[in-house]
């Protein structure tokens, strides 16, 4: 289990994404995202993996914080160059 709270839960309706954190899972994720930013700034596509124990990673909480939604135990982030995925398709 990770050292921080950081839980990416789908609401019941599936029409919203919840995220919970705490301070430190919130640093977790922000500069995780700054990583895939320097990537694009550079040119170049990349993705990260964030995943619970329960899915052999250790990114996530494995625990959802709201009763009423479905906790989501991968999410990958992508990060696309100036244009973005749609340009890239042929």
């Amino acid at each position: 289990m990770p050292d921080h709270l950081l839980t990416f839960e789908l609401a019941k309706d599936g029409d919203e994404l919840l995220i919970h954190a705490d301070a430190a899972g919130l640093r977790y994720l922000a500069a995780a995202l700054t990583r895939l930013a320097q990537h694009a700034e550079a040119g170049r596509k990349e993705h990260i993996h964030l995943m619970t124990k329960d899915w052999s990673g250790d990114e996530l909480s494995s625990v959802a914080q709201d009763s009423e939604a479905s906790l989501l135990h991968q999410v990958t982030i992508h990060g696309w160059p100036k244009g973005g995925a749609r340009n890239d398709v042929a």
